[in-house]
């Protein structure tokens, strides 16, 4: 359903020498994860990480963790995310809202007629619909922009556009209208407020919000499961027939009866509306240390926990050994932690780690551009 922007890997298209066998391209990049992938086309083991040892062949991390739990997360293996890098694209495309559900009857929400790329459509995390009922909790998630104006990317996206909870006077009627008009118009989009993507910012989007995440490369942290009921279709397309038939039923209703009740039990009303959606939920980067070696940083907040250490070349530095185990990604340049060497995706390098519990860490800069390492620890119970 997406193509990226040719940033984790070639995904800008499904064309020859970007597609696999099942015709899909990359366009997440799922980190020490231990959940697997729930594609409509599956392969075995996909989205669990395998572990690089230097005595065997790589072991599955969910295997690796039944053997060794402790050793590898000690008492905090329950608490494990799921932590995603995602590259979602495409061409851009002008919305079609035109005269849009709004605030009250017969009233229109202003058409926008600037051209986007799409984001990911309008959906909520409530929880798995079973015998019609959603079953809680629903995915709790948090995003932080990473930057794409360092190499190896040199890239420059423009104005991206994340639409995240709902305007002030939106109506449950205006979004019951738009609900009804899933893959045949981009009505629910503008109920949206949109808000501009900045790297080094992010969210915090608690279960049941609305919210269509912009186009922009994005470290995601979230509880380890995967459930979501669309609210529409993507941005600028339109379905009929059965195509829409099938879509409404499998990607917004999943089980639910109809769009009332997708209304009534997987939207948290209060918190998509809230006037202070922004003071609440929006987050900066902060700053935790810093000096000629580089920087940390914390970039998750709130139930969630993440740093991105920015190491300046020829520099070093030493994280003390944390009671926690974490996990990070190679974003930009490349170096070692502790012995071992370290780079983007796409060298011969590591680009995805994992430290375990008691252990210092101990990162040198020794190429000509800033490394960028990006973590993330157990999530607070």
């Amino acid at each position: 359903m997406y193509t990226g922007r040719d940033i984790i890997a070639n995904n800008s298209r499904f064309a020859p020498g970007y597609q696999d066998h099942r015709g899909y391209v990359p366009v997440e990049w799922w980190i020490m994860s231990m959940t697997p992938a729930g594609n409509d086309l599956s392969e075995p083991g996909e989205g669990v990480t395998r572990l690089v040892l230097d005595d065997g062949d790589p072991v599955p991390l969910d295997e690796a963790a039944a053997a060794a739990g402790d050793v590898l997360f000690g008492e905090y293996l329950a608490r494990w995310p799921l932590t995603k890098v995602l590259d979602i694209g495409g061409e851009p495309v002008v919305p079609g809202f035109g005269a849009s559900p709004g605030a009250g009857a017969g009233q229109g929400v202003q058409a926008e007629v600037e051209p986007e790329v799409p984001p990911i459509p309008f959906h909520v995390h409530s929880g798995e619909v079973v015998d019609g009922r959603i079953r809680p909790p629903g995915k709790l998630e948090a995003y932080f922009f990473l930057p794409v104006d360092v190499p190896p990317y040199h890239r420059d996206l423009g104005r991206v556009i994340s639409r995240l909870g709902l305007k002030p006077g939106t109506t449950r009627e205006s979004v019951l209208a738009a609900l009804r008009q899933f893959g045949s118009s981009d009505a629910m989009y503008a109920l949206g407020v949109p808000y501009e993507v900045r790297p080094y910012e992010g969210w915090t989007i608690p279960p049941g919000t609305l919210h269509a995440p912009g186009p922009w490369p994005t470290f995601e942290i979230q509880l380890p499961q995967d459930d979501f009921n669309f609210a529409a279709w993507r941005l600028g397309v339109r379905l009929s027939g059965a195509e829409l038939d099938e879509l409404r039923q499998r990607m917004m209703l999943r089980g639910l009866r109809d769009e009332e009740e997708f209304l009534r039990q997987a939207v948290d009303w209060e918190t998509s509306v809230d006037p202070r959606f922004e003071e609440r939920l929006h987050r900066k980067a902060q700053v935790l240390e810093s000096g000629p070696w580089g920087r940390r940083l914390r970039i998750f907040f709130d139930r969630f926990y993440g740093e991105g250490l920015e190491i300046e070349p020829h520099r070093r530095y030493v994280r003390p050994a944390d009671p926690r185990p974490w996990a990070g990604i190679v974003w930009s340049g490349e170096g070692q932690l502790n012995g071992c060497r370290i780079g983007v995706r796409g060298t011969d390098a590591g680009s995805e780690f994992l430290v375990t519990p008691g252990h210092e860490a101990v990162l040198e800069n020794d190429g000509e551009v800033t490394l960028r390492v990006y973590t993330v620890f157990p999530f607070a119970a």
